[in-house]
């Protein structure tokens, strides 16, 4: 085996035939890439918890709320009572929103970076050859 092999097939020293590696750049690689895809994917969604931000959506902020008084009717009390709660209800209304929003865009960056990236990977053989292509044509 000399310098000519090596040229004829570089990866003869490494032990990789081509159908090996087609079989790994196909079908090994990309499954490979929607693995780590779902397990990005799992932890946003544990990240953001977006089941209880939306459970929770109109609950007090922080369980910051006031009892109604349950004897008598005091309407300088009904009144305060009421305002803190639906202020915490709204602030915790917003800040959830908020939350969902950015979780939202944040996932959908994470898909649109993956899916970019996976197409990248099944494309670059073609998108290679044919620069080779357009290379060696040009050339000569």
């Amino acid at each position: 085996m000399g310098p000519l092999d090596l040229i004829r097939h570089p990866l003869i020293f490494t032990g990789i035939t081509l159908p090996e590696f087609i079989r790994w750049y196909f079908w090994e690689q990309p499954s490979r890439i929607l693995r780590v895809y779902f397990e990005y994917l799992r932890a946003f969604v544990e990240i953001f918890s977006f089941i209880f931000l939306v459970r929770t959506l109109i609950a007090p902020w922080r369980q910051i709320a006031d009892p109604y008084q349950k004897r008598g009717f005091n309407l300088s009390q009904f009144s305060q009572t009421l305002t803190l709660n639906v202020v915490s209800r709204i602030i915790g209304l917003i800040f959830r929103s908020v939350t969902l929003i950015f979780g939202l865009a944040a996932t959908v960056a994470l898909t649109v970076f993956f899916a970019a990236f996976y197409m990248a990977w099944l494309s670059f053989p073609i998108v290679f050859w044919v620069g080779l292509t357009y290379v060696f044509s040009a050339a000569f």
